[in-house]
């Protein structure tokens, strides 16, 4: 049986102690370190990992104020994240499943404003039909911001919507229903990301850590954009699945 090599750390953009919070994160989430688990000493994780007592310091500290870990002086440092209870309930995130609701679904609403055109770089297939309102805002599920929508609405379909409705719902849906002519096609692209440092604050979630982008498109019969924008949500949120049925072939 081959040993297990530890990880190579190198002194670059992403700092030491942060590259050691990934791999002890990682531990944390993927259930290998449960929750009440005694983690590892300060010592024994220096000695591992051949790192300084104050990077390793750090990295348990970075953890701590995410919630992963308890730490208190006179006890070891215990896993405070149930990664059974936090898979329990996923977001479901595709354009398929756009009827799906979450419980105590709330915005916070960053800013709205009217433009003449789309910016170059949310140009997508299709006719681009102006003015539009640009609306930025973070999406919750029970008090826990989840995602970061910065998305352009048609604004003859905007008008149609109820007073603050960008307030109370998802845009995406709020323009499947108002949308007239109505929605004929779209397209979704998701690429895996690292959260810039606006991302992370937002979504009150570690800069460098895994995000989903979805840039989504949605078209009327026309072929006029109707809605186009890029959703950025936490990695530890999201989750697609995929019905493989049709694959199966019998022996």
């Amino acid at each position: 049986m081959v040993a297990r090599q530890n990880p190579a750390f190198e002194q670059g953009p992403t700092a030491l102690y942060a590259q050691l919070a990934s791999i002890l994160r990682s531990k944390i989430r993927n259930g290998a370190w449960p929750a009440g688990f005694e983690i590892p000493t300060i010592d024994e994780l220096r000695a591992q990992y051949g790192l300084s007592r104050i990077t390793v310091r750090q990295a348990i500290q970075m953890l701590v104020a995410e919630g992963l870990l308890s730490s208190q002086r006179g006890r070891r440092t215990t896993v405070t994240y149930d990664a059974a209870q936090a898979d329990a309930g996923p977001l479901f995130l595709s354009v398929a499943q756009l009827e799906t609701e979450i419980d105590n679904y709330a915005v916070r609403l960053l800013s709205r404003s009217e433009v003449k055109n789309l910016p170059a770089s949310e140009r997508a297939v299709g006719t681009v039909k102006g003015p539009y309102v640009h609306i930025r805002k973070v999406d919750f599920d029970s008090g826990k911001p989840y995602g970061l929508s910065d998305v352009y609405v048609a604004k003859d379909v905007y008008k149609r919507f109820p007073k603050d409705a960008e307030t109370r719902s998802k845009l995406v849906r709020l323009v499947r229903q108002y949308a007239k002519p109505p929605l004929a096609s779209g397209q979704e692209i998701v690429a895996v990301a690292a959260a810039d440092f606006e991302e992370a604050r937002l979504l009150g979630y570690p800069m460098s850590a895994p995000v989903a982008r979805v840039q989504r498109v949605l078209r009327d019969k026309n072929a006029h954009i109707v809605y186009c924008g890029t959703v950025v949500y936490r990695g530890d949120r999201f989750r697609l699945e995929y019905d493989l049925s049709g694959y199966a072939r019998d022996e």
